[in-house]
């Protein structure tokens, strides 16, 4: 596939900017620190997700099934609007591989939309050298998502990486490489899933990038025919995907206006009004923006958006499991009372060191014995204790009993949980354990 280079023109200047924000965006967002905790960051060793400053712990799906289903909504929402902007505008895809494509054009010397005559081997070596440079600098930053950046750049300086640490940064750099420099687009022409279904998010006003045939035709040389198209093919030269936009809306268009920008130049070339080929409705006539598919999109995301805030303002930030000690379910103390131990797992999902409270919630008769109690825990730090819950003396009771731990801010008290779980007695059978329950 030709490597050309539009003719440039408004979209192309836009675009040029809009990809510098984004990959400067790309590149700074595993630096970004909120309050001490990254702005971007899945912690895996430590079971955390770090997002916009939030930590989520796996328990918390509900947030991070949210946020996914929030971005779906999104893209579903601007697909109907404007068809595939988020192809030709935003998708990390397009916008390295044209970064890509611009190092080679620029140190290849390619004058317009062709390629030089010849390429000395110099040029070629120089080309490859920089595409590694730039996927090796594209990796990093991948693996900074997972691990600090400032750590993995401090440790590969001083020779310390890792092997594992080694072996995701030589893989991220390698797929870097094989795509943005030699898959490119081929990667939205088969592979991509959002090409298979973009389709049923469209209709009839859908803005789509779309060539005019009632102008353009029927097409021809100059001065040969009455349509505005000379039938230049500068339209198929210029697109990543090779497809030829006057044959009408196709799977492979990813919506880069580059044929747009080299239309808009030939026609300006020849005194003739622009935007032969530009944004248009996918039925040819004028686009509506408000519509009931946009607006059913439109408020599914304002409601996902409400749902995620109404449940962040309510989230408590700590958390508690409780289990049975698997090796003693129940024994019997020297004063006859039935005692069951119990392992509590309590997390502080905070960004600041609180006190907890440990509390018992049964009929009389029944006592919690725990070492420490309040429970001091320093900010995402987490501990496991073992308590015991004492019992009546009641041999002749077999069944088990229900009670419920309580833990609270000791601070602010309004911020408790209660966790229920089982009571065994001797002869009881063990029940179904009860880890959580949404109770508060």
């Amino acid at each position: 596939m030709v490597w050309a280079r539009p003719v440039q023109g408004f979209y192309r200047a836009l675009r040029t900017r809009v990809e510098a924000v984004l990959i400067g965006i790309l590149l700074i967002v595993p630096w970004v620190e909120l309050g001490g905790e990254p702005l971007l960051r899945f912690d895996i060793p430590n079971r955390r997700f770090h997002v916009a400053g939030l930590v989520i712990f796996p328990s918390e799906f509900l947030f991070l099934w949210l946020l996914v289903v929030g971005l779906a909504l999104a893209l579903f929402f601007f697909t109907a609007l404007a068809g595939r902007l988020w192809c030709g505008w935003g998708c990390p895809q397009t916008i390295f591989s044209e970064l890509f494509a611009a190092v080679a054009r620029r140190i290849q010397g390619w004058r317009g939309s062709r390629p030089p005559a010849r390429v000395t081997r110099a040029r070629l070596l120089a080309t490859h050298a920089v595409w590694l440079a730039l996927a090796a600098l594209i990796g990093f930053h991948l693996l900074g998502v997972f691990v600090p950046p400032r750590e993995l750049a401090s440790a590969l300086a001083r020779g310390s990486a890792t092997g594992t640490q080694l072996g995701f940064l030589a893989a991220a750099t390698g797929i870097a490489y094989l795509d943005f420099a030699w898959v490119r687009q081929t990667f939205c022409k088969y592979l991509c899933p959002y090409a298979r279904f973009q389709s049923v998010l469209f209709d009839r006003d859908t803005l789509v990038v779309a060539y005019d045939p009632a102008r353009g035709e029927p097409r021809g040389k100059r001065g040969s025919t009455t349509g505005d198209c000379v039938d230049c093919r500068l339209c198929v030269a210029v697109c990543p995907t090779g497809i030829d936009i006057r044959q009408g809306l196709q799977l492979e268009c990813i919506a880069c206006t580059q044929c747009i920008d080299a239309c808009d130049g030939v026609m300006a070339k020849l005194g003739r009004e622009p935007a032969l080929i530009g944004y248009r409705a996918a039925s040819g006539g004028r686009a509506r923006l408000l519509r009931p598919r946009v607006a059913v999109y439109g408020v599914a995301l304002c409601a996902t958006i409400c749902v995620l805030a109404v449940q962040l303002a309510a989230r408590i930030p700590f958390e508690v499991f409780a289990t049975h000690n698997a090796s003693s379910l129940y024994s019997t103390l020297s004063d006859g009372r039935t005692a069951n131990s119990y392992t509590l797992h309590i997390e502080n999902r905070d960004r600041a060191a609180h006190r907890f409270e440990l509390g018992l919630e049964a009929p009389p008769g029944f006592d919690l014995l725990a070492g420490v109690n309040p429970i001091e825990l320093e900010p995402l730090a987490s501990r496991e204790l073992r308590v015991f819950v004492a019992g009546p003396p009641d041999g002749n009771a077999t069944a088990a009993r229900e009670i419920w731990f309580s833990l609270a801010d000791a601070d602010r008290a309004a911020l408790r949980l209660r966790r229920r779980a089982t009571f065994l007695s001797t002869g009881a059978s063990p029940p179904a354990e009860h880890t959580r329950d949404d109770a508060r």
